[in-house]
């Protein structure tokens, strides 16, 4: 306390913690990862409550560090622990994600089925169908005890930083100087769900029959291997077909409508003939409603469906956990250096329509530190100062490239990213 009281200065200090976020927090988790577990592959996986499967052992990941579902991965499809779940009177083992970690199981390893973002947890855990919920930290709220109680799911902690009341907690110390027993832990986590398995109640489940095909894993190195590589992606951009790409992300805000303004600003966008990019929280109502496939093409303009229907991919590329933003930026990158311009003259833009909390203006921040407008539909808690607004809403034009841009009607939101990209194509003489 008692630090600073120049609000301009606390402005640029706000900036540099948006660098540190986007090139440690964020590029460097993301590389330590794809050098750790490998690149993202494209894949198809069934998604929403549909995947369930009542006669299975059913596994819950839930949070945001890759290591232990990895291990849990590997365990869920050791012989002996199938073997253990037959024994016990199920079928199979099955892994399904809420929120990142998740997916980032889900497009290197496959059969990690994503049910639901962090504000959706509580639902999937009223279906009764699954035996054990591993979490580990960020969006894991302390209710998840108090629906378990109502159920014989079994919820377990797996980070010192991150106690629920109840749990059972098998973690990695502070030090991570048992990190070596990963694997011994994620057997005894599987053995935990199969030995719970035979105390459900089957009076207790109750699983929506909804069931979508998503199709997941896009990333910088196997978009371009679908394009013959960048180049051709950037004719595509230039010549009109793609009038641009948004990185269309972020978390869900209980102060509107539960996953409705991700869907309208990205039906305003595909109509446009606008690529869409998603992960994270966001990406949730996407993959479960039709975007991440190719029955989306009905919801986009007819010179970007020749071209995806073509190459057979969907308009909505995902590419992962809330990390994997810096894929989004890695693209953004190659494709600007293609063309020989800055990002902040590329038709390109980065939307959180319900961002919720610190990592999502640090997301909104990194983008905006490379010249990319930022668009919302919930205010930033800076409106107590007329001087800070304008610092993010007009002020930073002038320095970075971008502004904050907030319009609270998503439709309207999602007119104002065609609008903004449009101008942006009219100074590249991209008309």
């Amino acid at each position: 306390t008692g630090t600073d009281g120049d609000w301009e200065n606390l402005m640029h200090q706000l900036l540099r913690c948006g660098l540190a976020f986007a090139w440690t927090s964020v590029v460097g988790a993301t590389t330590a990862a794809d050098c750790l577990y490998g690149l993202p592959q494209r894949s198809s996986i069934s998604t929403n409550f549909g995947s369930l499967e009542e006669n299975h052992v059913n596994i819950a990941i839930h949070g945001h560090s890759p290591v232990f579902p990895a291990a849990i991965v590997k365990a869920a499809a050791d012989p002996e622990l199938i073997e253990l779940a037959k024994a016990a009177g199920a079928e199979g083992i099955r892994l399904y994600g809420i929120c990142c970690s998740g997916l980032s199981a889900l497009y290197r390893f496959g059969n990690v089925h994503p049910l639901s973002n962090a504000l959706g947890a509580e639902l999937v855990m009223g279906t009764g169908a699954l035996d054990v919920w591993v979490v580990d930290v960020q969006d894991v709220y302390p209710s998840l005890t108090q629906v378990a109680e109502c159920f014989h799911t079994k919820i377990i902690t797996t980070n010192d930083s991150c106690r629920l009341p109840g749990a059972i907690h098998m973690a990695f110390d502070h030090e991570h100087s048992n990190m070596d027993q990963a694997e011994r832990l994620a057997k005894e986590v599987v053995t935990l769900a199969i030995q719970n398995y035979p105390y459900r109640k089957r009076e207790n489940v109750f699983i929506p029959q909804t069931k979508i095909n998503a199709e997941i894993g896009f990333s910088v190195e196997n978009v371009g291997e679908t394009f013959g590589g960048l180049d051709n992606l950037v004719e595509q951009i230039k010549n009109g077909t793609i009038k641009g790409i948004v990185n269309l992300v972020g978390c869900s805000n209980p102060k509107l409508v539960y996953e409705k303004a991700i869907t309208q600003v990205a039906d305003v966008l595909l109509a446009n003939d606008i690529i869409v990019l998603t992960n994270g929280c966001a990406s949730f109502p996407l993959l479960k409603l039709d975007y991440c496939n190719q029955n989306a093409y009905e919801k986009i303009g007819p010179n970007l469906r020749r071209l995806v229907s073509s190459k057979e991919i969907p308009p909505v590329w995902h590419m992962g956990e809330c990390l994997d933003n810096s894929r989004a930026s890695a693209l953004f990158r190659g494709l600007a250096d293609k063309v020989g311009q800055p990002i902040k003259n590329m038709p390109f833009a980065f939307s959180s329509p319900e961002w919720s909390n610190e990592k999502g203006v640090c997301a909104a921040l990194s983008f905006r530190l490379m010249g990319i407008n930022s668009y919302h539909s919930i205010h930033a808690p800076i409106t107590g100062s007329d001087k800070v607004e304008k610092f993010f809403t007009q002020d930073t034009q002038a320095t970075l490239g971008s502004v904050m841009v907030t319009i609270t009607d998503p439709t309207k939101l999602g007119e104002k990213i065609v609008a903004d990209i449009q101008k942006r194509r009219e100074q590249l003489g991209w008309n």
